[in-house]
Parts: C-alpha cells; structure tokens; sequence
C-alpha cells in the first residue's frame, strides 16, 4: 500500500497504529456509518448501520469493537463480519485493491486488483 493510500485512508477515519513489527490502521464504527440518538440519561435511544435500523444492544457493541486492516498481511479483521464488510467496500473504494470472501467473513484478504502492476 503507498504513502497515498494510506493517507487517503487517514482522511476517511482510519488512524494508524503500529507497535512491535505490528502496523494497522483502525476505524471506528460511526466512520463506517453507525449513527446513534442518545436520551439524556447517555443511553441509546434509537440506532442505525448505513440507513438500516439495528437495535440499541447491537449498536453498543459495534461501538465498541475493534475493526482494523493490517498492513502486513493486507487483512481486514473485526469481530463482526458487517463491519469487516463495510471496512473493505471503503478501502477499496479508495485503492487499487480488491477482496473476494463470503457474507460470514470476520477476516478478508485483500489484493492487487492487476498483480502485475504496481
């Protein structure tokens, strides 16, 4: 992945962490299109996940999970296969990648879209 790349995936809500030899880029759920009304108490009174209605317990737990593409082995993993989805649809939307998987995939491999070029 380029210097560009990355950075254009800065501007869309992922934040780069690397520790170790590790290198990922993490986003939260609301940057992949969770969107919550709260009461005042802090509670949540209504949720929804790209325009679809999901129910409150749901949108508390997306909030709290961890999704992240690692740079090293070029694998989106998240503990929920619909936000892996969504983080795969974005960067592929902003790079030269591609990915193929199931609809029950929590890790997804990504590669070149042409493997000769680069």
């Amino acid at each position: 992945m380029t210097k560009a790349q990355i950075i254009g995936l800065a501007a869309k809500g992922f934040k780069r962490w690397t520790k170790e030899g590790m290198d990922r880029m993490y986003i939260g759920a609301h940057a992949l299109g969770l969107s919550c009304d709260y009461y005042n108490t802090g509670n949540i009174r209504d949720a929804e996940l790209n325009g679809k209605s999901i129910s409150n317990s749901r949108a508390r737990r997306l909030k709290e999970m961890k999704t992240y593409l690692d740079l090293t082995t070029m694998t989106i993993v998240s503990g929920d296969e619909e936000l892996a989805h969504l983080a795969a649809d974005l960067i592929v939307s902003l790079t030269d990648l591609k990915y193929e998987s199931g609809p029950w995939d929590w890790r997804i491999k990504l590669v070149l879209d042409n493997p000769g070029e680069s």
